[in-house]
């Protein structure tokens, strides 16, 4: 197999749009940085786990927590050519990862759906329209003799096996653990400060009670 070049992946758009909306600015070297879509799902407490980040703008992706994400663009891979899938390395450094298949399948259609973990010790911000996924496009020596066709073909949306995942997902997550340990660590500091006070009170009344 052979990485197609920037070039090659802008011929690839004008004869079979390959990438659809195309945005020569997402175009590199050897590969497409794919942009954060229109919905997201998330964990809830209460109500529906989808995320509208065209009306909310932002998905934050608290330390722990397990997220799904689509791409902005829908993709029409020719059946000669496999991609490859990896996260920017701007959001590997925060910590966070990637999860998806090995590969976009050649004939394949649809918008891509990807499974985002933060690793981090910090909450990672992603906005509607953000580049935070790298595709690169393999060529393969010949077409395949059968293309993709599963049940993800012309996906635009989160399969309901998905939604339903994340909304009964039960107990408490792993971002809620850290949440909860935080602000145990941050009581113990304040408890800490209190019993310094009232142990500098008590001596200090000892001592003034021994010289009168």
């Amino acid at each position: 197999m052979t990485i197609l070049p920037d070039w090659r992946i802008r011929e690839l758009v004008e004869e079979n749009n390959l990438i659809e909306p195309f945005d020569e600015r997402c175009l590199g070297p050897a590969s497409y940085d794919a942009r954060v879509g229109s919905k997201a799902l998330k964990p809830r407490a209460e109500g529906s786990p989808i995320v509208n980040l065209e009306r909310e703008e932002i998905l934050i992706i608290d330390t722990g927590e397990f997220v799904e994400v689509t791409t902005l663009e829908r993709f029409n891979m020719p059946n000669d050519v496999a991609g490859r899938i990896g996260l920017r390395s701007y959001y590997t450094r925060k910590g966070l990862q990637l999860f998806s298949g090995p590969q976009i399948d050649p004939g394949f259609r649809g918008n891509l759906i990807v499974s985002l973990f933060n690793a981090g010790p910090k909450p990672i911000v992603l906005r509607y329209g953000d580049s935070f996924c790298t595709i690169e496009f393999h060529k393969l020596e010949s077409p395949v003799e059968k293309s993709y066709s599963g049940p993800y073909q012309d996906q635009k949306d989160f399969p309901a096996e998905n939604i339903e995942f994340i909304a009964e997902a039960k107990g408490v997550s792993l971002a809620e653990v850290i949440k909860i340990v935080r602000e145990l660590r941050s009581d113990v500091k304040w408890m800490k400060w209190l019993l310094a006070l009232i142990l500098a009170a008590l001596l200090g009344a000892i001592i003034t009670g021994l010289f009168h």
